[in-house]
């Protein structure tokens, strides 16, 4: 394996996709029957990812020299977080220069499936027996408009980490210890008022909790889910952030954060941000998903007890509902290997590397089989994440523009709302109105029939 982390320098494409997308689009094929390694000098594959927090264990682990020993290549590996840029991505697509496969930007790879640059791998999975609906948990776009683009890699559910020790201290309830699990709102908000110590000191102000708070898909669409609302209809393509429970939840964690409950944004940022502010003990709560559970633990450092919570309801018996994610990979229709290609992406969604993350308890698997494994944790509850997907449970709302809007969400609730120059009634008007006309969702209407929250 070839390692590369140096960041390369490509020219940002500016132009719109589109026919020029098109125009650079390969005719890649299904290998021979059964995928068989070919035989002769081994082939270099190139892949482009940015995620380190789980590509490091399997790099360290040797798992990579197994895969090219078994399948007869060698991986040239370009591994490095600034890997995930968009610009770069549209320059290679547009160039017809995309590395053999890449775990690119979920949020926003959906464009890249409707100018037609990505290898559609139906006939691959068919060949092999692959059944993504029933082997793995998904995402929400592996599958667009009708054709499977992208393999499952990991499950990114998100869930509430707390600091136990903080907890006992201050005498509240714990959400398993006392509630068993079953928690509400008002429980969190009973227990964030018990420990919570903000005084305007930054090197010693304890929060309630640390959440991506003015975000439209994690803390606050989170949020509109539980108090039974949506932030957007999945069926018709279209954002109803100025729904009134929307803006119910929406107005809950306003009063969260004027209350100094929800650590600000630049608190976060001067504690080091990341994982760091909450594991240093300055927040009773952090709101995450599974894939930070690692970086986690290593920023405690046990300096104190920690657990894992589902997301609490509104009511109690009513669970709340959470957001799952993931980062598939998927292969350049440019490839000159496509059969190794897809070798690749399908190995990593396998046994070796699921199981390995599963054992390790690094990550938790996409293949369902391996959850069991990941979930027998003793010291916490980890199956929260394997049971968000047994509950009602969000996606996000994946078109053209999404990376862009959620971004410019949280510019709006933070230089807007927060500053009070605008009410939060007629910015999520606003918003909705503007976005819902910037919406472009290509061939078909990808989420056709598809409710979200969405019942298993």
């Amino acid at each position: 394996m070839t390692r590369r982390t140096r960041r390369g320098h490509l020219a940002s494409a500016g132009a719109a996709l589109g026919a020029t997308l098109l125009a650079a689009c390969g005719g890649a094929e299904p290998g021979g029957a059964g995928g068989a390694p070919r035989k002769g000098p081994p082939v270099e594959l190139t892949f482009n990812t940015w995620y380190n927090a789980v590509m490091d264990p399997i790099v360290e682990k040797g798992l990579i020299k197994k895969f090219e020993e078994e399948n007869n290549v060698k991986v040239q590996l370009d591994l490095n977080a600034a890997n995930r840029d968009m610009a770069k991505y549209t320059a290679w697509y547009v160039a017809g220069t995309a590395p053999d496969v890449v775990n690119g930007e979920n949020f926003a790879w959906s464009q890249f499936y409707n100018t037609g640059v990505i290898l559609e791998i139906s006939d691959y999975l068919k060949r092999d027996k692959i059944d993504l609906k029933r082997d793995y948990v998904l995402m929400g776009s592996e599958v667009w408009c009708g054709k499977t683009y992208a393999m499952p890699f990991d499950a990114d559910p998100r869930a509430v980490y707390y600091n136990k020790t903080l907890l006992k201290q201050a005498g509240a309830k714990d959400p398993w210890d006392d509630l068993k699990g079953q928690w509400t709102l008002a429980d969190m908000e009973e227990m964030m008022q018990k420990t919570y110590k903000v005084q305007g000191n930054n090197g010693t102000d304890v929060y309630g909790v640390r959440m991506d708070a003015w975000s439209m898909n994690e803390g606050n669409g989170m949020m509109v889910w539980t108090f039974g609302g949506k932030w957007a209809d999945f069926d018709a393509m279209k954002y109803t952030l100025d729904s009134p429970q929307s803006l119910e939840a929406h107005n809950f964690v306003y009063q969260w954060y004027n209350r100094k409950l929800i650590m600000p944004n630049a608190v976060q940022s001067e504690l080091g941000g990341g994982e760091k502010p909450f594991g240093q003990g300055r927040a009773v709560f952090r709101v995450r998903a599974a894939a930070s559970h690692s970086v986690i633990r290593k920023e405690i450092n046990n300096a104190f007890q920690y657990d894992i919570a589902p997301f609490p309801g509104k009511t109690k018996g009513t669970p709340g509902v959470t957001i799952v994610s993931g980062n598939p990979h998927t292969v350049s229709k440019t490839t000159k290997l496509p059969e190794e290609s897809y070798r690749l992406i399908r190995w990593l969604a396998g046994d070796d590397v699921q199981g390995f993350w599963a054992k390790d308890k690094i990550q938790l698997p996409t293949l369902k089989k391996w959850q069991a494994e990941f979930t027998s944790d003793k010291t916490v509850h980890t199956h929260v994440f394997a049971d968000a997907y047994k509950i009602p449970y969000g996606i996000h709302f994946r078109h053209n523009a999404t990376q862009r809007h959620y971004s410019e969400y949280g510019t709006e609730m933070n230089n807007e709302v927060l500053a009070g120059k605008k009410t939060m009634t007629d910015s999520l008007r606003q918003m909705t109105q503007r976005m819902n006309n910037e919406i472009e969702v290509g061939a078909c209407m990808p989420y056709k029939g598809l409710q979200v929250p969405i019942k298993p």
